[in-house]
This record gives structure tokens, C-alpha cells and sequence, in this order.
């Protein structure tokens, strides 16, 4: 009979228990709120080297991809026989027109003295004739000789303007030689670093070939990353951004140079450069990881398995001694499986952990506390290698 009792009173005491539920505290903690984003390492900017000399065989090529050069440094040379030899031609052309020049100054000297003798005869034969001492005809033959030296004058005059100006031809086409016979000789147009070469021993140039080599500017590189649209719109130029490369465990400072002013039609991404300064050797192409922090906050954290959108509310059960209450929620950053609280919990109170529909205002519970990680992203790496992976 005493057994009977004592079983009774057990099972009304276990019947009269609140159910257990899994419960955490509000902590407080430090949140960063942070833009993702995915691309591939690019030179900021290229130059590219090319030749308009067609059908020119390349006889040497001095650098080679990866080679660190400096403005002016030769990079290949080109076969200059046959513009050698234009270039001599033309040079013995010149000395011709030069000497040409100099024979009809020296016909302009005479044609002029020639012309001087023949004004000073008309001269006294316009005298004499006015004493009766000379024939008309004596007159008019001085004045036919005046006439005919003056012409002769004026025609070597048009002489040496022609021979001058044959010579100002012959000169410029030294001058095209001259810059054919640079081009022969391919030069680094900028500092940089070599990052292709199609350049080849034997080959012969083309126009519409592609570049012999192109060269990253400074040897700047800087990650070429898309971003969403709704990230993209809260970037800005020159935000601090933390940047991973595959196969590279130490992340690279980086910089939000530029914001491409407009989105991708079809993906709707933004494109965004980010400049890295200690890019060193990093190879162009490589996939790259990044992340920018835009704003980074303290305050009281949940857990987002806490929290229970209604009807547009944002509302979390509290554990007040025993028992649920229901409290509206004004929320902030959200991030790391965390929620910022902004209102409506304060920190050290208890939340059941799991929000649902099978507790209501008022029900009494037995609170069973849980470990829940309060690290935000502000205390764990910028990337690691399993967000890598």
C-alpha cells in the first residue's frame, strides 16, 4: 500500500514538470559587416607591343615573359638589311642633290654677273645713242641681250627651287627610313613586368599579327571581382578590402580603386578593381577571393534560430523565471549565423534557442542552457583555406 503511494506521488510530480527547453543567453559581441566577392588577378594596366613593319624577319628576341624591364630596355630586333640599304641609297641621293644645288648657285652667280654686264652695255648704248654716235640697231640689240640675261637669271633661280626642293624630298624619305630602321629595334615603351611573349626566332612580322609581348604597366596587379548588385551599391572607392589567392594562404592587403558604372545586363554584377600593393610575383589570372568591410558594429547578439518573423515582426521567446514571454525585436546586421539586437533583449537575458510554434506567451518551461559561439566575422580570419575550398 506504502509502495502504491509513493509511485503515485512520483508520477504527479513528473506530470506537474514544465517541458525542457533549449535556451542561450544574449551576449554581447563585436560584428563586422562584410561584402564578399570572387574574381581574377589582372594588370591594372597593358601595353602592348606591336610593329607596323610587315614581312620582316625577327633575327633576335632579348626578354622573355616574367622579365622585370624598364622603359627604352630592347626586348627583339628585326632584320634591317634592305632598309640599310635604303637608307644608304638615300644618302648618296642626297649628296647628289646637294651638289646639283651647289652647280646651280654657281650658274645663279653667273647668270647674275652675266646680267649686271648686260644692263651697264644697254646703259651706254642708250648714251651714245642720244649723241648720233650709235645705230638704232646697236640699242635694241643691247636691250634684246638685257632681256635674255635677265631670263637666264630667273631661270636658274627656278632651278635651284627645284633642286631644293627635290633635295627637302629626298630628306624626308631619309627620315622614313631612318624611323623604319628605329622600328627594327623593339624597345619596352613603359616600365612593367613582361607578362606575354609571342614573339619568336625566324618569324616574320604582321600588321595584323598578335602583340609580341605585353607588358603590365609598373607591374601593377589588382583583382577584377564581380559582386552582386545589392553589395556592389554599398561599396565605395577606396575601402580596405582583405584578399585571398588560391594556392596563397597569407591574405593580401587590398583597396577598392575603381567601381564600374554599370551593372552586367544579364548577371546584374558590378565590377570592382582592387588594387594590391604587394603584389609581387602573383601570377595574372589567378582566382582570387576578397572581402571589404563596410561597417562594424558592437552591441547584443542572438542566434538567427532564435528569432521568428510574423506577420512583418521580428519576435523572440524570453525565459522569464519559468516562464515565455513574447518580445518584438528591432534587428540590425546579420551575419556568421548571428543577429544584432537592437532592442527588445537585453544582454544576459535568456532565449530559448530555437524559436517555434509550440510554445506560447505564458507557457512555463524548465530552461536547459546551450553553448551557442558568439565569434562574429570581426574575430575569425578574412578567408581561410576550407572558404577557399
Amino acid at each position: 500500500m506504502l509502495a502504491s503511494l509513493v509511485i503515485g506521488c512520483t508520477v504527479a510530480m513528473a506530470e506537474e514538470r514544465p517541458p525542457a527547453v533549449s535556451v542561450v543567453t544574449a551576449g554581447t559581441s563585436v560584428m563586422t559587416d562584410r561584402v564578399h566577392f570572387v574574381g581574377s588577378l589582372v594588370a591594372r594596366e597593358e601595353s602592348v607591343v606591336k610593329v607596323d613593319l610587315a614581312d620582316v624577319r625577327i633575327v633576335s628576341v632579348e626578354a622573355e615573359a616574367g622579365d622585370i624591364v624598364q622603359r627604352g630596355d630592347v626586348l627583339a630586333r628585326l632584320d634591317a638589311t634592305l632598309i640599310s640599304i635604303e637608307q644608304s641609297a638615300n644618302a648618296a641621293r642626297l649628296a647628289r642633290a646637294d651638289a646639283v644645288i651647289k652647280q646651280v648657285e654657281s650658274q645663279i652667280e653667273d647668270a647674275a654677273l652675266a646680267h649686271v654686264q648686260a644692263r651697264a652695255d644697254m646703259e651706254r648704248s642708250k648714251q651714245l645713242s642720244a649723241r648720233g654716235f650709235t645705230a638704232d640697231e646697236t640699242l635694241e640689240l643691247r636691250q634684246t641681250m638685257l632681256k635674255r640675261a635677265a631670263s637666264a637669271l630667273a631661270l636658274a633661280k627656278q632651278s635651284l627651287g627645284v633642286a631644293q626642293a627635290d633635295r627637302r624630298v629626298i630628306v624626308a624619305e631619309g627620315q622614313e627610313i631612318a624611323a623604319r630602321l628605329a622600328r627594327t629595334v623593339i624597345a619596352a615603351p613603359t616600365d612593367g613586368r613582361i607578362l606575354r611573349r609571342s614573339a619568336k626566332l625566324g618569324a616574320l612580322t604582321s600588321a595584323n599579327a598578335e602583340p609580341l609581348f605585353v607588358i603590365a604597366e609598373n607591374g601593377e596587379i589588382e583583382l577584377d571581382a564581380e559582386i552582386p548588385e545589392a553589395d556592389f551599391a554599398r561599396l565605395a572607392v577606396g575601402q580596405a578590402a582583405g584578399i585571398v589567392v588560391l594556392g596563397r594562404g597569407t591574405p593580401l592587403e587590398g583597396r577598392v580603386r575603381l567601381l564600374a558604372p554599370e551593372l552586367q545586363a544579364g548577371s546584374r554584377l558590378g565590377r570592382a578593381r582592387i588594387s594590391i600593393p604587394q603584389a609581387g610575383s602573383l601570377s595574372v589570372g589567378a582566382f582570387a577571393r576578397g572581402e571589404v568591410d563596410i561597417e562594424r558594429r558592437g552591441g547584443v547578439f542572438l542566434p538567427a534560430t532564435a528569432l521568428s518573423d510574423r506577420a512583418g515582426r521580428v519576435t523572440a521567446q524570453v525565459v522569464e523565471d519559468g516562464t515565455v514571454v513574447i518580445r518584438i525585436l528591432e534587428t540590425g546586421l546579420r551575419t556568421a549565423g548571428l543577429v544584432e539586437i537592437r532592442s527588445g533583449v537585453e544582454a544576459g537575458e535568456t532565449v530559448v534557442l530555437r524559436a517555434g510554434n509550440f510554445l506560447a506567451e505564458g507557457d512555463h518551461v524548465t530552461p536547459v542552457g546551450v553553448d551557442y559561439p558568439m565569434a562574429t566575422s570581426s574575430e575569425r580570419p578574412i578567408l581561410t583555406s576550407d572558404a577557399v575550398q
